[in-house]
């Protein structure tokens, strides 16, 4: 069974990009979080929402005979079952950037936001190009941002 949620903000989109203009404009850090108090109540709601519930493994009869060989194989040792390891990078959205970014101007971060953003040729978090989004990711959380 797949189960799929939407949800639809309308007013964390106009949040992010109210953010990234405050930033890009450098005003003061009290004006900016009264800008984004709406924000934060959106992502509080959204952070509540439970996630999907994960698909059950089924297990499936063995239906073919097992071969046996005559020759005595060596033993092999015994290993612990390994974890699946993520082959591909993680993809962020200019929302989850923005709401981790608000986490560093409310530690009163915002100068070393704005200069890493300039690391990367953008003046504001709008301006950033998708692909340095993962980039741009590890650095917020370099800093102390959870996403």
């Amino acid at each position: 069974m797949e189960l799929t949620v939407r949800i639809e903000a309308p007013e964390l989109t106009h949040a992010i990009l109210e953010l990234a203009s405050v930033l890009a404009m450098g005003v003061s850090a009290e004006a900016a979080k009264a800008s984004l108090a709406h924000e934060r109540a959106v992502s509080e709601v959204t952070a509540q929402t439970p996630p999907p519930p994960s698909p059950q493994p089924t297990a499936t009869p063995a239906t073919a005979p097992v071969a046996t060989t005559t020759q005595s194989a060596a033993p092999t040792p015994s290993s612990a079952p390994t974890a699946a390891v993520p082959t591909a990078a993680p993809t962020y959205t200019l929302e989850q950037l923005a709401v981790a970014a608000t986490q560093l101007v409310d530690a009163g971060r915002r100068d070393e936001l704005i200069q890493l953003l300039q690391s990367f040729g953008a003046q504001a978090l709008t301006a950033l190009a998708p692909e340095h989004y993962g980039a741009f990711a590890t650095k917020l959380r370099e800093m102390g941002a959870k996403l």
